[in-house]
Protein backbone atom coordinates (compact mmCIF):
# COMPACT_ATOMS: atom_id res chain seq x y z
CA UNK A 1 0.00 0.00 0.00
CA UNK A 2 1.52 2.99 -1.36
CA UNK A 3 0.36 6.26 0.82
CA UNK A 4 0.28 10.09 -0.91
CA UNK A 5 0.20 13.23 0.08
CA UNK A 6 -2.64 14.61 -2.47
CA UNK A 7 -5.51 15.81 -0.78
CA UNK A 8 -9.22 14.18 -1.55
CA UNK A 9 -11.01 16.32 -3.85
CA UNK A 10 -13.69 18.13 -2.36
CA UNK A 11 -17.10 17.66 -3.09
CA UNK A 12 -18.81 21.54 -3.65
CA UNK A 13 -22.12 22.13 -3.93
CA UNK A 14 -23.09 26.13 -5.55
CA UNK A 15 -25.54 28.01 -4.66
CA UNK A 16 -26.96 31.38 -6.48
CA UNK A 17 -29.69 33.94 -5.50
CA UNK A 18 -32.20 35.80 -8.08
CA UNK A 19 -34.72 38.12 -6.84
CA UNK A 20 -36.96 37.64 -10.50
CA UNK A 21 -37.64 35.24 -13.15
CA UNK A 22 -35.96 37.35 -15.31
CA UNK A 23 -32.73 37.59 -14.09
CA UNK A 24 -32.17 33.53 -13.82
CA UNK A 25 -30.77 33.02 -17.20
CA UNK A 26 -28.44 35.31 -16.23
CA UNK A 27 -27.47 34.14 -12.83
CA UNK A 28 -27.53 30.57 -14.38
CA UNK A 29 -24.78 31.79 -16.41
CA UNK A 30 -23.07 32.95 -13.54
CA UNK A 31 -23.41 29.42 -11.87
CA UNK A 32 -22.19 27.80 -15.14
CA UNK A 33 -19.08 30.06 -14.59
CA UNK A 34 -19.00 29.18 -10.82
CA UNK A 35 -18.59 25.71 -11.83
CA UNK A 36 -15.57 26.42 -13.86
CA UNK A 37 -13.80 28.16 -11.27
CA UNK A 38 -14.83 25.24 -8.60
CA UNK A 39 -13.09 22.82 -10.76
CA UNK A 40 -9.89 25.36 -11.78
CA UNK A 41 -9.76 25.56 -7.92
CA UNK A 42 -9.45 21.54 -7.39
CA UNK A 43 -13.35 20.94 -6.57
CA UNK A 44 -15.59 18.17 -7.87
CA UNK A 45 -18.87 19.90 -8.13
CA UNK A 46 -22.41 17.88 -7.41
CA UNK A 47 -24.86 19.90 -8.62
CA UNK A 48 -25.67 23.60 -8.96
CA UNK A 49 -29.25 24.91 -6.86
CA UNK A 50 -31.31 28.49 -7.86
CA UNK A 51 -33.22 29.91 -5.82
CA UNK A 52 -35.60 32.90 -6.85
CA UNK A 53 -36.42 35.35 -4.17
CA UNK A 54 -37.62 39.19 -3.88
CA UNK A 55 -34.81 39.71 -2.08
CA UNK A 56 -31.59 38.25 -0.09
CA UNK A 57 -31.80 36.99 3.39
CA UNK A 58 -29.71 39.18 6.16
CA UNK A 59 -28.91 36.76 7.85
CA UNK A 60 -28.66 33.23 5.33
CA UNK A 61 -28.51 35.08 1.89
CA UNK A 62 -30.96 32.35 1.29
CA UNK A 63 -34.36 31.38 2.76
CA UNK A 64 -33.75 29.85 6.39
CA UNK A 65 -35.75 26.58 5.03
CA UNK A 66 -33.42 26.56 1.68
CA UNK A 67 -30.86 26.53 4.21
CA UNK A 68 -32.02 23.65 6.11
CA UNK A 69 -32.69 21.91 2.41
CA UNK A 70 -28.71 22.62 1.59
CA UNK A 71 -28.00 20.79 4.97
CA UNK A 72 -29.87 17.92 3.97
CA UNK A 73 -28.40 17.59 0.32
CA UNK A 74 -24.93 17.99 1.90
CA UNK A 75 -25.75 15.19 4.44
CA UNK A 76 -27.26 12.60 2.02
CA UNK A 77 -24.55 13.07 -0.20
CA UNK A 78 -21.30 14.08 1.40
CA UNK A 79 -20.71 17.11 0.16
CA UNK A 80 -17.57 19.14 1.82
CA UNK A 81 -18.20 22.60 0.29
CA UNK A 82 -20.78 24.92 -0.36
CA UNK A 83 -20.06 27.85 -2.42
CA UNK A 84 -22.06 30.73 -2.83
CA UNK A 85 -21.96 32.97 -6.19
CA UNK A 86 -23.13 36.15 -4.15
CA UNK A 87 -20.65 37.12 -1.44
CA UNK A 88 -21.69 36.42 2.01
CA UNK A 89 -21.02 38.81 5.37
CA UNK A 90 -19.36 37.10 7.86
CA UNK A 91 -22.42 36.84 10.11
CA UNK A 92 -24.11 34.68 7.09
CA UNK A 93 -20.89 32.54 6.88
CA UNK A 94 -21.35 31.77 10.43
CA UNK A 95 -24.95 31.05 10.53
CA UNK A 96 -25.27 29.06 7.35
CA UNK A 97 -22.67 26.89 9.03
CA UNK A 98 -24.39 26.18 11.74
CA UNK A 99 -27.06 25.33 10.28
CA UNK A 100 -24.99 23.48 7.07
CA UNK A 101 -22.56 22.16 9.23
CA UNK A 102 -19.75 22.60 6.38
CA UNK A 103 -17.14 24.62 5.16
CA UNK A 104 -18.98 27.81 3.41
CA UNK A 105 -17.30 29.66 0.99
CA UNK A 106 -18.58 32.64 -1.71
CA UNK A 107 -17.54 34.18 -4.80
CA UNK A 108 -14.10 35.87 -4.15
CA UNK A 109 -13.02 33.84 -1.68
CA UNK A 110 -13.10 31.18 -4.71
CA UNK A 111 -11.19 33.55 -6.91
CA UNK A 112 -8.87 34.10 -4.47
CA UNK A 113 -7.96 30.91 -3.80
CA UNK A 114 -7.33 30.54 -7.43
CA UNK A 115 -4.93 33.04 -7.36
CA UNK A 116 -2.79 31.36 -4.80
CA UNK A 117 -2.98 28.63 -6.61
CA UNK A 118 -1.39 29.97 -9.63
CA UNK A 119 0.83 32.24 -8.19
CA UNK A 120 4.20 31.42 -8.97
CA UNK A 121 6.29 34.44 -9.04
CA UNK A 122 7.58 36.66 -5.99
CA UNK A 123 5.30 39.72 -7.42
CA UNK A 124 2.58 37.61 -7.77
CA UNK A 125 2.70 36.02 -4.08
CA UNK A 126 2.83 39.36 -2.74
CA UNK A 127 -0.49 40.71 -4.95
CA UNK A 128 -1.96 37.21 -3.47
CA UNK A 129 -1.28 37.71 -0.08
CA UNK A 130 -2.45 41.08 0.07
CA UNK A 131 -5.51 40.67 -1.54
CA UNK A 132 -6.32 37.71 0.91
CA UNK A 133 -5.18 40.01 3.91
CA UNK A 134 -6.95 43.27 2.78
CA UNK A 135 -10.22 40.73 2.01
CA UNK A 136 -9.89 38.81 5.42
CA UNK A 137 -9.38 42.03 7.39
CA UNK A 138 -12.97 42.98 7.11
CA UNK A 139 -14.14 39.52 8.18
CA UNK A 140 -12.37 39.47 11.32
CA UNK A 141 -14.72 40.82 13.70
CA UNK A 142 -16.85 38.26 15.51
CA UNK A 143 -15.74 35.72 13.15
CA UNK A 144 -14.02 32.90 14.63
CA UNK A 145 -14.54 30.18 12.81
CA UNK A 146 -12.60 31.72 9.45
CA UNK A 147 -9.33 31.26 11.18
CA UNK A 148 -10.18 27.83 12.28
CA UNK A 149 -10.30 26.71 8.71
CA UNK A 150 -6.91 27.96 8.19
CA UNK A 151 -5.01 24.64 5.74
CA UNK A 152 -8.59 23.25 4.91
CA UNK A 153 -8.60 22.97 1.37
CA UNK A 154 -10.18 25.53 -1.26
CA UNK A 155 -10.38 29.15 0.50
CA UNK A 156 -8.21 28.76 2.94
CA UNK A 157 -4.75 28.32 1.51
CA UNK A 158 -2.25 30.84 -0.46
CA UNK A 159 0.81 32.48 0.08
CA UNK A 160 -0.53 33.87 3.37
CA UNK A 161 -2.18 31.15 4.80
CA UNK A 162 0.04 31.01 7.82
CA UNK A 163 0.23 35.16 8.44
CA UNK A 164 -3.76 35.12 8.65
CA UNK A 165 -3.55 33.71 12.38
CA UNK A 166 -2.12 36.41 13.71
CA UNK A 167 -4.18 39.36 15.26
CA UNK A 168 -5.36 42.74 13.39
CA UNK A 169 -2.52 44.36 14.53
CA UNK A 170 -0.22 42.35 12.84
CA UNK A 171 -1.99 41.61 9.66
CA UNK A 172 -2.19 45.77 9.66
CA UNK A 173 1.80 46.06 9.53
CA UNK A 174 1.71 42.85 7.40
CA UNK A 175 -0.65 44.65 4.44
CA UNK A 176 2.01 47.97 4.78
CA UNK A 177 4.82 45.80 4.29
CA UNK A 178 3.44 43.99 1.10
CA UNK A 179 1.63 47.52 0.15
CA UNK A 180 5.70 48.91 0.32
CA UNK A 181 7.16 46.21 -1.07
CA UNK A 182 4.33 46.36 -4.42
CA UNK A 183 5.50 50.19 -4.27
CA UNK A 184 9.34 49.35 -4.71
CA UNK A 185 8.10 47.23 -7.97
CA UNK A 186 6.11 49.54 -9.37
CA UNK A 187 9.32 52.06 -8.98
CA UNK A 188 11.52 49.47 -10.71
CA UNK A 189 8.69 49.07 -13.89
CA UNK A 190 8.19 52.29 -13.77
CA UNK A 191 11.44 53.05 -14.85
CA UNK A 192 11.29 50.08 -17.30
CA UNK A 193 8.29 52.11 -18.88
CA UNK A 194 10.26 55.43 -19.51
CA UNK A 195 13.44 53.19 -21.23
CA UNK A 196 10.56 51.96 -23.40
CA UNK A 197 9.48 55.51 -24.67
CA UNK A 198 10.84 54.68 -28.14
CA UNK A 199 8.97 51.38 -28.85
CA UNK A 200 5.44 50.90 -29.76
CA UNK A 201 3.54 49.39 -26.66
CA UNK A 202 0.30 47.00 -27.30
CA UNK A 203 -1.19 45.40 -24.17
CA UNK A 204 -3.55 42.16 -23.94
CA UNK A 205 -6.68 42.29 -22.11
CA UNK A 206 -9.71 40.53 -21.78
CA UNK A 207 -12.09 38.00 -19.91
CA UNK A 208 -10.53 35.15 -18.24
CA UNK A 209 -9.79 32.18 -19.94
CA UNK A 210 -10.25 34.10 -23.63
CA UNK A 211 -6.88 33.02 -25.30
CA UNK A 212 -4.83 36.07 -24.79
CA UNK A 213 -2.31 34.01 -24.37
CA UNK A 214 -2.01 32.10 -27.24
CA UNK A 215 -2.39 34.92 -29.67
CA UNK A 216 0.62 36.26 -27.54
CA UNK A 217 2.57 33.31 -28.74
CA UNK A 218 1.35 33.62 -32.37
CA UNK A 219 2.19 37.52 -32.66
CA UNK A 220 5.32 37.09 -30.84
CA UNK A 221 6.99 33.94 -31.89
CA UNK A 222 7.05 32.66 -28.45
CA UNK A 223 6.17 29.64 -26.49
CA UNK A 224 4.46 30.63 -22.87
CA UNK A 225 2.43 28.44 -21.35
CA UNK A 226 -1.36 27.62 -22.52
CA UNK A 227 -3.97 26.32 -20.01
CA UNK A 228 -7.68 26.27 -20.38
CA UNK A 229 -8.42 26.92 -17.20
CA UNK A 230 -9.48 30.53 -15.64
CA UNK A 231 -6.41 33.09 -14.90
CA UNK A 232 -3.56 30.71 -15.53
CA UNK A 233 -1.76 33.91 -16.61
CA UNK A 234 -1.19 35.97 -13.35
CA UNK A 235 2.12 37.72 -14.14
CA UNK A 236 2.28 40.47 -16.79
CA UNK A 237 4.46 38.66 -19.90
CA UNK A 238 6.00 41.21 -22.14
CA UNK A 239 7.69 40.07 -26.22
CA UNK A 240 8.92 41.50 -29.19
CA UNK A 241 6.15 41.50 -32.08
CA UNK A 242 8.53 40.85 -35.21
CA UNK A 243 7.76 43.27 -38.07
CA UNK A 244 10.48 45.48 -40.37
CA UNK A 245 7.53 48.38 -41.24
CA UNK A 246 7.69 50.59 -38.54
CA UNK A 247 10.14 52.61 -37.35
CA UNK A 248 10.03 51.54 -33.78
CA UNK A 249 9.64 48.09 -32.34
CA UNK A 250 6.82 46.78 -31.11
CA UNK A 251 6.33 44.82 -27.89
CA UNK A 252 3.19 43.40 -26.76
CA UNK A 253 2.15 42.35 -23.59
CA UNK A 254 -0.32 39.58 -21.90
CA UNK A 255 -1.67 40.33 -18.43
CA UNK A 256 -4.05 38.76 -15.68
CA UNK A 257 -7.82 37.74 -17.41
CA UNK A 258 -10.63 39.79 -16.22
CA UNK A 259 -13.79 38.33 -14.82
CA UNK A 260 -17.32 39.52 -13.64
CA UNK A 261 -17.39 41.11 -10.18
CA UNK A 262 -13.81 40.26 -9.92
CA UNK A 263 -12.51 41.73 -6.30
CA UNK A 264 -11.34 45.07 -5.94
CA UNK A 265 -8.82 43.87 -3.53
CA UNK A 266 -7.27 41.99 -6.57
CA UNK A 267 -7.96 45.35 -8.93
CA UNK A 268 -6.06 46.99 -5.93
CA UNK A 269 -3.17 44.55 -5.10
CA UNK A 270 -2.44 43.66 -9.00
CA UNK A 271 -2.38 47.12 -9.89
CA UNK A 272 1.29 47.26 -10.84
CA UNK A 273 0.82 44.21 -12.90
CA UNK A 274 -1.78 45.90 -14.72
CA UNK A 275 0.26 48.67 -15.31
CA UNK A 276 0.72 47.58 -18.85
CA UNK A 277 -2.30 48.40 -19.64
CA UNK A 278 -1.90 51.75 -18.45
CA UNK A 279 1.20 52.62 -20.51
CA UNK A 280 -0.19 50.74 -23.81
CA UNK A 281 -0.56 52.63 -26.77
CA UNK A 282 -2.70 50.07 -27.79
CA UNK A 283 -4.89 48.07 -26.38
CA UNK A 284 -6.08 44.20 -28.20
CA UNK A 285 -9.47 43.05 -26.09
CA UNK A 286 -9.39 39.23 -26.55
CA UNK A 287 -12.57 37.93 -27.06
CA UNK A 288 -14.19 34.44 -26.94
CA UNK A 289 -16.78 34.04 -29.35
CA UNK A 290 -17.95 30.63 -27.88
CA UNK A 291 -18.90 32.21 -24.66
CA UNK A 292 -22.30 33.82 -24.85
CA UNK A 293 -23.83 35.93 -24.48
CA UNK A 294 -20.09 38.23 -25.55
CA UNK A 295 -21.77 41.88 -25.01
CA UNK A 296 -21.64 40.96 -20.67
CA UNK A 297 -17.91 40.09 -21.02
CA UNK A 298 -17.40 43.13 -22.76
CA UNK A 299 -18.89 44.93 -20.27
CA UNK A 300 -16.93 43.41 -17.40
CA UNK A 301 -13.39 43.97 -19.08
CA UNK A 302 -14.43 48.01 -20.19
CA UNK A 303 -15.55 47.95 -16.38
CA UNK A 304 -12.02 47.15 -15.29
CA UNK A 305 -10.32 49.13 -17.90
CA UNK A 306 -12.46 51.82 -16.11
CA UNK A 307 -11.31 51.02 -12.86
CA UNK A 308 -7.64 51.22 -13.83
CA UNK A 309 -8.09 54.50 -15.64
CA UNK A 310 -7.41 52.94 -19.16
CA UNK A 311 -11.19 53.23 -20.33
CA UNK A 312 -10.54 55.70 -22.67
CA UNK A 313 -7.29 53.97 -24.38
CA UNK A 314 -7.25 52.96 -28.23
CA UNK A 315 -9.05 49.50 -28.33
CA UNK A 316 -9.29 46.32 -31.44
CA UNK A 317 -11.82 44.02 -30.37
CA UNK A 318 -10.41 40.17 -31.19
CA UNK A 319 -13.25 37.59 -31.51
CA UNK A 320 -11.00 34.37 -31.23
CA UNK A 321 -12.36 30.92 -30.95
CA UNK A 322 -14.11 31.39 -34.65
CA UNK A 323 -13.39 27.61 -35.55
CA UNK A 324 -16.18 26.60 -32.67
CA UNK A 325 -18.41 28.65 -34.05
CA UNK A 326 -21.52 26.50 -35.86
CA UNK A 327 -23.61 28.97 -37.18
CA UNK A 328 -22.37 31.70 -39.10
CA UNK A 329 -25.04 34.26 -38.10
CA UNK A 330 -23.16 34.57 -34.70
CA UNK A 331 -20.20 35.99 -36.29
CA UNK A 332 -22.50 37.92 -39.10
CA UNK A 333 -24.44 39.53 -36.04
CA UNK A 334 -21.31 40.10 -34.14
CA UNK A 335 -19.19 41.78 -37.56
CA UNK A 336 -22.57 44.09 -37.87
CA UNK A 337 -22.04 45.50 -34.02
CA UNK A 338 -18.78 45.53 -33.87
CA UNK A 339 -17.62 46.38 -37.57
CA UNK A 340 -14.12 46.93 -37.31
CA UNK A 341 -13.62 43.93 -34.90
CA UNK A 342 -11.21 40.91 -36.28
CA UNK A 343 -12.05 37.49 -36.14
CA UNK A 344 -9.38 34.97 -35.69
CA UNK A 345 -8.41 31.16 -34.36
CA UNK A 346 -5.52 30.86 -32.42
CA UNK A 347 -5.53 27.37 -32.53
CA UNK A 348 -5.58 27.72 -36.54
CA UNK A 349 -3.89 30.48 -36.63
CA UNK A 350 -6.70 31.99 -38.59
CA UNK A 351 -6.42 35.51 -39.19
CA UNK A 352 -3.52 36.42 -37.00
CA UNK A 353 -1.77 37.75 -39.99
CA UNK A 354 -4.80 40.18 -40.67
CA UNK A 355 -3.85 41.03 -36.61
CA UNK A 356 -0.25 41.75 -37.07
CA UNK A 357 -1.28 44.13 -40.05
CA UNK A 358 -3.40 45.60 -37.96
CA UNK A 359 -1.76 46.42 -35.52
CA UNK A 360 0.85 48.13 -37.63
CA UNK A 361 -1.90 49.93 -39.30
CA UNK A 362 -2.53 51.19 -36.09
CA UNK A 363 1.11 52.86 -35.49
CA UNK A 364 1.62 53.43 -39.31
CA UNK A 365 -0.89 56.51 -38.55
CA UNK A 366 0.98 58.04 -35.98
CA UNK A 367 3.97 57.99 -37.50
CA UNK A 368 2.16 59.73 -41.05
Amino acid sequence: MYLTSEKPTEKALLVGVCNSSQGRWHELDRLEELQQLAKAAGAEVFEKILQIRPSFDPAYLVGKGKAFEIQEICEKFGIDLVIFDQDLSPSQVRNLEEIIKCKIIDRTELILDIFAQHAETIEAKIQVELAQLLYRMTRLTGKGVDLSRLGGGIGTRGPGEKKLEVDRRKIKDRISHLQRELMEIEKTRQLHYRRRREIYKVTLVGYTNSGKSSIMNLLTKSALPVEDRPFSTLDATTRMMFQNTLEKQVVVSDTVGFIEDIPHHLIASFKATLGVAREADLLIHVIDITNEPVEPKIETVQSVLNDIECGNKPILNVFNKVDLVIEPSVIERLREKYPYALFVSAKLKKGIDELKKEIIRKFQSLES
